[in-house]
């Protein structure tokens, strides 16, 4: 997982003094797939491709279904209590039979295993499931089923993406309904099962290949990334080091001319601090860069990116 904060304030103009009304730390994560499969659409429920460098959407060119799957665990990144503002889906296609095809995201409405199975060649055709694995039938080779053949997920699509026949990179997102299941997964993590990648299945030859997270190159495998903001806190100076990150009130508030915005981090990283009106407008950048670990401050002077005064009537 790699993480970038970001941290904002957003004021108003009160009797000739200026009022932080709130204060957020903004924080980038990119996580990358806990497991990923494909379905092949077989009445026997006998393939899969759980350890595959690569999982399907579309039809094949013998009219045969495949079905992605792939799920992220936002638990285990984002804090308890967070609040999710943007959530971006990146996968690197790497084999398509032919033309542009949409490929749409499903919530998927029960869990799935990835099992040790591996497809040879392009791993179109999938190999023999192993214990586990997620099939056109079975949540789990073979002891638990799919309450429908081809898995169940939920009828409308969270997000999607037109692939064209390019070999590369695409996105989806983000979207207000990836960042409610992206919400809903933090929320009840027992209820988070990912999504399912539903490609064109009325098309011969529309199948995409997505890179899966056992590829060679860490670079092509899946990777969700998400903005989420965190309430402000004070944390006890005394310490010898933070334990968190964590973003104070800024003091004084209101203020004239300056207030003093502290923050701690819990390690090296990169820090943004941006200053907003109360329309979502970007005021002034106060830090953009690497800083150590430790507690830290900034004095903003209530003046823009251009040096003016900040505008009344915000």
């Amino acid at each position: 997982m790699r993480s970038r904060n970001r941290f904002s304030a957003f004021f108003m103009l009160v009797t000739g003094f200026i009022f932080i009304s709130s204060l957020q730390a903004q924080i980038e994560v990119e996580i990358t797939a806990s497991k990923d499969n494909t379905l092949y659409e077989n009445a026997s429920g006998s393939y899969s491709n759980g350890s595959g460098a690569g999982f399907f959407a579309g039809q094949n060119n013998h009219g045969e279904v495949r079905r992605g799957l792939v799920a992220f665990d936002v638990a285990g990144n984002i804090p308890a209590g967070a609040l999710i503002q943007s959530a971006t889906l990146r996968l690197n296609m790497s084999r398509a039979l032919s033309g542009a095809y949409s490929v749409a995201l499903h919530r998927v409405l029960a869990d799935w295993g990835e099992g040790t199975s591996m497809a040879f060649g392009e791993e179109g055709g999938g190999a023999s499931a192993t214990t586990g694995d997620a099939t056109w039938i079975h949540t789990f080779f073979n002891t638990q089923r799919w309450a429908n053949a081809g898995g169940d997920f939920a009828a409308a699509a969270s997000a999607a993406q037109t692939i064209a026949g390019d070999l590369g990179f695409y996105d989806w997102g983000s979207t207000p309904e990836m960042v409610a299941d992206v919400q809903a997964w933090l929320d009840t993590p027992a209820e988070n099962f990912g999504w399912l990648l539903l490609g064109n299945e009325a098309a011969n030859a529309s199948a995409k290949r997505f890179d899966s997270r056992e590829h060679s190159i860490p670079e092509n495998r899946p990777v969700l990334t998400i903005i989420y903001t965190t309430a402000t806190n004070v944390q006890n100076q005394n310490a010898a080091l933070p334990e968190k990150l964590e973003l104070a009130q800024n003091f004084p508030n209101p203020f004239n001319p300056t207030t003093t915005i502290k923050y701690t981090l819990a390690k090296n990283t990169s820090v943004v601090l941006k200053i907003f009106d109360t329309h979502g407008r970007l005021i002034k950048t106060l830090i953009n860069q690497n800083q150590p670990a430790g507690f830290h401050s900034v004095i903003w002077d209530g003046k823009t990116a251009a040096s003016e005064n900040a505008a009344s009537g915000i």
